[in-house]
């Protein structure tokens, strides 16, 4: 099932992140989010949380900041369910423009944006950090109102 994030969600967004991300997001970083505004959705089940979204939405664009889905849980069509009822809230809300950035490797969640649509317009070099260095983000974008 498919609902709303709340911020007291977030022991078990640390916990889903921990486990799926080489470098995680900190408790500090979702606090800043939640303090932000930023509003995302969460996959869960028997109220445990499997997956989760969150996006920074503006009047003209829909940024997606991070999408998780935990390692038990992937390959059931719960991220490209995630994305989807973030890409539906940002039409319904007007917004003409979605964004992302993937790490290179990605290869799972590049498959699945281009599944979604998206279009690869850029990239940032050295975006993300890694064990032994910084990796390029790739930019995909998704046109909302075509």
């Amino acid at each position: 099932m498919l609902r709303t994030l709340f911020q007291s969600d977030l022991s078990q967004l640390l916990v889903i992140e921990k486990s799926v991300h080489i470098t995680p997001w900190t408790e500090e970083t979702f606090k800043s989010c939640f303090q932000a505004g930023y509003i995302g959705w969460v996959v869960e089940m028997n109220k445990q949380i499997s997956g989760f979204i969150i996006v920074a939405l503006t009047m003209k664009e829909c940024h997606i900041l991070n999408l998780c889905v935990a390692h038990h849980c992937q390959h059931q069509g719960w991220g490209g369910k995630l994305l989807e009822r973030a890409l539906s809230h940002a039409r319904q809300h007007g917004v003409n423009i979605a964004y992302l950035e993937v790490r290179r490797s990605n290869e799972r969640a590049i498959s699945l944006y281009k599944k979604m649509k998206f279009h690869l317009i850029g990239e940032r070099k050295e975006y993300y950090p890694t064990v032994a260095g910084n990796e390029d983000a790739l930019i995909f974008a998704i046109n909302l109102q075509a």
